[in-house]
């Protein structure tokens, strides 16, 4: 966190320098209606003057380079600073173009576009107890530094360094010796450093003078250790709180683990925030939707609210949906070309390419310690199994192909929390791309497709889709009968996005279209979809009746690309799900010329949820243009049954008014005629049907036969049909149509036409009886056998084929029958 008024060093300050990879947030642009990214312009005041102290740390192959710049206020004379390092130390001048590239660079890739008795050289102790014992300070080398006289010192005694810093006037407080004494146990080296009077522009400031521009110039120190460190804990002794600043490259990416994971209520907080703004908007919507809907269709009732928003997530779920972008750490790949005036610093950034991290810390003295930095990678998966798991996979995934050798050992754990977490991330996309991109990664998605954990098997399969193989169809194929529907749906998604590769995979979805599993022949149906293959109809209909609104709607889109009658409808207009009762009359009123609709409308107003009783009266007002009230069913049920007809032959009027040359348009005009008994209008629209040709038109002769069979030209009317079937270029020689004629010319007897319409497809089977039984009644009716047409047309009926135009016809013809005799018009 950044200060905007830093509080000034103390003027004894000088002993301590504080460094290290803190968790820096990568701020994300604040966008206000507006995405034209501004100019960017550099803050020199964050980066540079706001710390208290700042470093540049590069770390490979056991050796270290420190680039160190600590802001101190106070008089020239009493600036102190000493620097505890692990190994010998080489120290030069630094430079603080190091930190004026580094900070451009992050700030424009990473973050938004918004002391008296001062002696000019060290005094020397003598070792005491003779020159044979090693002296308890040495002097390693004392060298002038820029504007510094440093001097290298190594220890073995903690009092006698207190006496050597006191005697060179460094003021360091006697309580906290402990703080020396832990980095003389380690043996490590001191790197003793004073503003050099004597020397520079030094020479002619006064005593007096106060440094208040925060840029003392850097020093530079190289060192050995076997593993990258930064000494904080030294810091400690100032007493007042420091916020540090560090840039860390090395060939693999670092991260400071425990500064890492103190990280984590902050990371809390942000996202639950993060998920409370989401729930408000969404909840926000959601009340307009309603309003909205309630002032245009108030009759429907509130339906389109939802359920309640879960308020009460888990927390490892939020972090999954809702971690800001800005809470992860910030890491990028660069080289020396990036930072000129640094490779010429430290020319070994010129060799290979560098993991570049920025963190920054504000530190109480109490929260102070040497800081260690590790690969991360590895770092971040032994963290996985907590609570922030998905919060720590997504930094993990940030790492790009460094991060795949821990991930994949994470997802061979035996923990499933480890393996849920760390397959959250298999596509997750970073600066360094998606990790599922890299060939090891997708070479063991196989495994994942059968992992004991839903949320593994569908990351994995969503990985899949993004990088498609085909040696993932058939495991992905399989996974739409997965017992977890979040794992179908991912199934569905990776194949409909791979749709083009599918064809020789469409056999075995095909097949799945029989599946008991109603969800596992939804899904199929669903990939199935983005192909243009055709689908029989009867293995799509019985998925109307599910419980599942998705699946539902998936069947609606089936059946209203390859069509569909409003008599199959049906079935979604009786679900029991309410959802899908509404979405069955969705997708009535879309249809075109839908009076037709009208009958299986009419008794939704007797549904018991007010939103379907609602839906369905303002469709009928639509479709009908009447005002019967919501409440008066049976008003409505008597209108219809005045005005079907009417309203019927009127739709069929008008697609033949669009298409004159539209065959089955008289086709279907002439059954409502025929059913009407105004044979003479039906005979006109048949004739016009068989002229025109359609694919209904062998059942259009069939009708012409019927009705002059029924005036009393049978015979006329016989030899007619037989010149037709004889010249028949429709169909097969022996098809079902062909059959039929056969029947009514006397070629097929009645027995043997009714055994020919068996077949072993159930729905087969209902369709040619529900025709056989049609055409044997109506034959028996024109022989004045009004008992067996009877009986023929209600087990017509009983096929329950309603869509088909003989099961309306029966219907009609027994109202006739018992009604009055036989009419001809």
């Amino acid at each position: 966190m950044i200060k905007k008024n830093q509080t000034p060093v103390s003027k004894h300050a000088g002993l301590a320098l504080g460094l290290i990879a803190s968790l820096f947030l990568p701020a994300v642009a604040q966008a206000d209606g507006c995405f034209v990214a501004p100019p960017f312009v550099w803050n020199k005041h964050k980066d540079i003057n706001e710390p208290t102290q700042k470093a540049i740390m590069v770390y490979d192959a056991g050796h270290e380079d420190l680039i160190l710049q600590v802001k101190y206020a106070g008089p020239v004379e009493e600036f102190g600073w000493l620097i505890p390092v692990p190994g010998r130390p080489t120290v030069q001048k630094g430079s603080m173009e190091c930190f004026y590239e580094l900070s451009r660079y992050t700030q424009e890739h990473w973050e938004p576009r918004p002391p008296s008795g001062w002696k000019t050289r060290f005094a020397s102790l003598s070792a005491a107890g003779g020159d044979s014992q090693p002296e308890p300070v040495k002097v390693i080398e004392v060298k002038t530094v820029g504007a510094y006289e440093v001097a290298v010192l190594s220890a073995s005694d903690t009092g006698s360094l207190e006496n050597w810093l006191d005697a060179n006037q460094f003021s360091f407080p006697k309580d906290k010796a402990a703080v020396i004494d832990s980095y003389v146990k380690q043996q490590w080296y001191f790197v003793a450093v004073k503003v050099n009077l004597a020397q520079g522009i030094w020479g002619l400031i006064s005593s007096q003078l106060k440094l208040t521009s925060g840029e003392l110039h850097p020093l530079q120190i190289g060192f050995a250790s076997d593993r990258c460190v930064f000494p904080l804990k030294i810091s400690s002794v100032n007493g007042t709180p420091s916020e540090v600043q560090v840039y860390v490259l090395s060939p693999e990416p670092l991260v400071e683990r425990t500064m890492f994971e103190k990280k984590f209520p902050e990371v809390h907080r942000l996202a639950l925030e993060h998920n409370a703004q989401r729930m408000q908007a969404f909840q926000r919507i959601r009340e307009i939707g309603r309003a909205v809907r309630m002032h245009t269709h108030p009759e429907e009732g509130e339906v389109f609210g939802g359920p309640p928003l879960e308020t009460n997530v888990p927390l490892n779920q939020i972090l999954r949906m809702s971690v800001p972008y800005e809470a992860l750490l910030p890491y990028g790949t660069v080289t020396g070309k990036e930072f000129p005036e640094c490779a010429k610093k430290i020319p070994r950034l010129k060799e290979k390419t560098w993991w570049l991290t920025k963190q920054t810390w504000t530190f109480k003295p109490e929260e102070m310690r040497d800081l260690l930095f590790q690969p991360a990678a590895p770092a971040f998966a032994e963290d996985l199994a907590g609570e922030e798991g998905y919060y720590v996979a997504q930094n993990l995934a940030r790492l790009g192909s460094n991060a795949v050798p821990a991930l994949l050992l994470a997802l061979q754990n035996t923990n499933p929390i480890v393996r849920i977490h760390a397959a959250s991330v298999l596509d997750w996309r970073s600066s360094e791309g998606s990790v599922a991109r890299d060939q090891r990664v997708l070479d063991y998605l196989p495994v994942l497709f059968k992992d004991p954990a839903p949320e593994v098997r569908m990351d994995a399969a969503d990985a899949a889709g993004s990088h498609w193989n085909p040696k993932f169809a058939e495991p992905v194929i399989n996974l739409l009968q997965d017992e977890n529907e979040g794992v179908q749906h991912a199934a569905v998604f990776a194949l409909k996005r791979n749709h083009q590769r599918r064809s020789e995979n469409l056999p075995v979805l095909l097949k799945m279209l029989r599946d008991e599993n109603l969800m596992a022949r939804a899904n199929a149906l669903e990939v199935i979809s983005m192909a243009n293959v055709p689908v029989p109809q009867e293995d799509v209909l019985p998925l109307l009746s599910v419980t599942n609104v998705h699946v539902v709607n998936i069947a609606l889109y089936r059946l209203g690309r390859d069509g569909v009658s409003y008599e199959e409808l049906e079935p979604v207009l009786h679900n029991r799900l309410m959802l899908a009762r509404l979405a069955g009359l969705s997708f009535l009123e879309r249809l075109e010329n839908n009076k037709e609709a009208i009958g299986l409308i009419i008794p939704l107003l007797r549904d018991p949820e007010k939103p379907v009783q609602g839906r369905a009266w303002r469709l009928l007002r639509q479709l009908a243009g009447q005002e019967i009230p919501q409440d008066q069913p049976d008003k409505w049920e008597r209108w219809w049954a005045d005005n079907k007809t009417a309203l019927i032959l009127a739709d069929s009027t008008k697609a033949i008014a669009l298409n004159p040359k539209d065959g089955e348009a008289y086709h279907i005009r002439g059954c409502l005629y025929y059913d009407s008994q105004k044979f003479t209008d039906a005979m006109a629209d048949f004739r016009k049907s068989c002229e025109l040709g359609s694919d209904v038109q062998d059942y259009s002769y069939y009708r012409v036969w019927l009705i002059r069979a029924r005036s009393g030209e049978k015979e006329a009317a016989t030899r007619e049909l037989g010149t037709y079937l004889d010249n028949r270029k429709t169909g097969k020689p022996d098809d079902w149509p062909s059959k039929v004629g056969r029947f009514l010319v006397g070629q097929l007897t009645e027995p043997d036409f009714l055994k020919d319409a068996e077949d072993a497809n159930a729905r087969t089977y209902q369709e040619q009886h529900c025709e056989a039984y049609f055409y044997a009644g109506s034959k028996r009716l024109i022989e004045g056998d009004k008992t067996a047409a009877t009986d023929y047309f209600k087990k017509c009926m009983a096929t329950g084929m309603k869509d088909f135009e003989e099961y309306e016809s029966a219907e009609a013809e027994l109202k006739f029958l018992l009604v009055s005799p036989t009419k001809s018009k």
